[in-house]
């Protein structure tokens, strides 16, 4: 190991605090039967602890509260690859169309005695209270908001360099929605307004924004699209509606963790990692035989596979998939016949990387004509792509996410009965739409959008290859995928969490690979597309705390 490592040394913040008005996690004991996919990878360190480096009184020094006290073990208690097997069953009936199984007699918060110890009120579904227990991490980030460092009035906050929001528009997006909302805000709008959805106006600007950037074989109409109150909310309905509990789902790792919450709080279905090659070979086409065979490896559990997530830009990598691998993902769910998911959004926030000269442009699969250039039958009622505001547009607050799905009326009809649950709210739908039905304006805001995150994408890229850590190529989303561990001298989970936590104890926070089911220990996503302050001094805790040296010495413009 490094002798790096041996130095990271600050002591405890207040970062394992819960906020006021809640419970202790340690309070709570989850019950025994939980099972060992809903606890983080961790691998015994061949690191020697005792010996007085790398300690110091915190609750690092104790495994346990390592797993139920720090934030790093929230992550894990989310992050659900499958659900607990019905009891006396071998996994759910393989049919195209399965009954719902029935109620489960305890759930992941144990059995109805063990839930008396922290409530005593009367029982909660296990609807609810059987999926992965999201309290800790609710605990955990609420801590991290609130607080958040300002150079005014929280000098001594934590510095949040783990959350992907995009605060390089502000000015822009403050004035877009004074105005929008002073210029075009109708008595319409107090109403429910003219469709169940959002309106009809969100429905027309969205359309002429996927028919003027996505470049979409078929043009996209207003009735092909559903919207609600983000992303989070329009992939929790959709699964809801394509899947039944206990049916899973293949996606490439690294993930998005949101998907664990997004998907198994409510829809209570499966997640199934597919860990791809590490880097070049992550985008090529050939990675849709591990999909194949980890499909061949579920099913043979019992397990029915319904669907393939796709997040292209890629989550938490920051790249664009080239077109030949998204026609292999269209083969492949084709071939077996499984809906296909596109998240795309980070669609817009594609930027000019001169480390990366090869990387490929945005494609959206609604720019796919896959029988045209496969030559195969494909069935576009399988296709549904993604899209929110928060990202491309700076704005993750305001809430407003949409799905398009071209060739499903079904799809659409049923999720048309609880799409009030989501229904965006009038003051988000104005703002966003004056700025989409502005074609100038539009195109002026993302342009800029894209010049500023090349910039600040240059920034901390330099800033991490100068004190020699390995970077990862990216050319999209608000972030860059680092490997603290080869510069620090580990390769293992258990010290991948430690780092993270030493980092979050010092007061700056940034996201561990394995959150996002990396199997290889040691990466991290660091979000850039902070204020340029607020990042300076993130990045000020980072090398002091992880000590890293300086290589070369020439300054970075600030």
């Amino acid at each position: 190991m490094s002798t790096q490592s041996s130095k990271l040394s600050i002591n405890t913040r207040y970062s394992l605090q819960p906020p006021c008005g809640l419970p202790f996690p340690s309070s709570h004991t989850r019950s025994s039967s939980t099972p060992p996919s809903t606890r983080i990878l961790t691998v015994q360190p061949n690191l020697n602890l005792e010996d007085g480096k790398y300690r110091e009184p915190t609750t690092l020094d104790d495994e346990d509260d390592l797993e139920s006290d720090t934030l790093i073990s929230c992550f894990g208690s989310l992050s659900v690859s499958s659900l607990p097997p019905k009891s006396g069953s071998s996994g759910p009936i393989i049919t195209r169309f399965p009954k719902p199984p029935p109620p489960q007699p305890s759930s992941e918060l144990g059995t109805r005695e063990e839930q008396r110890r922290i409530y005593l009120g009367p029982k909660l579904s296990d609807r609810a209270t059987g999926g992965p227990d999201a309290g800790p991490l609710i605990d955990r980030f609420s801590c991290l908001f609130q607080d958040q460092y300002d150079c005014v009035s929280n000098p001594k906050g934590i510095v949040s360099l783990g959350v992907a929001e995009n605060f390089l528009m502000q000015e822009e997006c403050m004035e877009l929605i004074s105005t929008a909302l002073k210029n075009n805000f109708t008595p319409l709008d107090l109403s429910y307004g003219d469709s169940v959805w959002g309106s009809r106006r969100i429905n027309r600007a969205l359309a002429g924004l996927f028919n003027e950037y996505f470049d979409p074989a078929e043009k996209v109409k207003p009735e092909h699209i559903i919207t609600g109150v983000g992303c989070s909310a329009v992939l929790d309905q959709l699964f809801y509606t394509l899947m039944d509990e206990g049916e899973a789902i293949l996606l490439a790792a690294p993930y998005y963790t949101g998907f664990d919450r997004d998907l198994i709080g409510r829809g209570r279905v499966r997640l199934i990692p597919v860990h791809i090659p590490i880097g070049e070979a992550a985008f090529e086409p050939d990675c849709l035989k591990l999909f194949e065979d980890k499909l061949k490896e579920v099913e043979s559990e019992g397990i029915r596979v319904r669907a393939v997530i796709l997040c292209n830009p890629q989550n938490p990598l920051g790249r664009t998939y080239p077109r030949e691998t998204l026609l292999a993902y269209a083969r492949f769910c084709e071939e077996k016949d499984l809906h296909l998911v596109s998240d795309e959004i980070y669609a817009l926030s594609v930027y000019d990387n001169p480390d990366f000269p090869q990387a490929h442009p945005f494609t959206s699969m609604l720019s796919l004509n896959v029988e045209k250039e496969l030559g195969i039958e494909f069935d576009k009622a399988r296709l549904h792509v993604v899209y929110g505001m928060s990202k491309d547009f700076c704005s993750n607050g305001l809430r407003i996410g949409s799905l398009v799905s071209q060739h499903n009326p079904l799809l659409l009809r049923a999720m048309a009965n609880t799409s009030m649950l989501m229904k965006i709210s009038s003051p988000a739908d104005v703002i966003w739409s004056t700025l989409l039905l502005d074609a100038n304006r539009l195109k002026a805001f993302i342009s800029l959008n894209r010049k500023r995150l090349a910039e600040a994408h240059g920034f901390i890229r330099r800033w991490f290859v100068d004190r020699g850590v390995e970077v990862a190529n990216s050319n999209a989303g608000n972030f860059i995928w680092v490997n603290l561990g080869k510069s620090l001298g580990f390769d293992d989970a258990q010290m991948e969490k430690k780092v993270f936590q030493k980092l979050l104890d010092g007061g700056v926070y940034i996201a561990p690979g394995s959150a996002y089911h990396y199997h290889i220990a040691g990466w991290y996503r660091i979000t850039f597309s902070v204020p340029r302050g607020n990042l300076l001094v993130g990045l000020d805790k980072v090398q002091s705390i992880l000590n890293l040296n300086l290589i070369n010495q020439d300054p970075i413009p600030n």
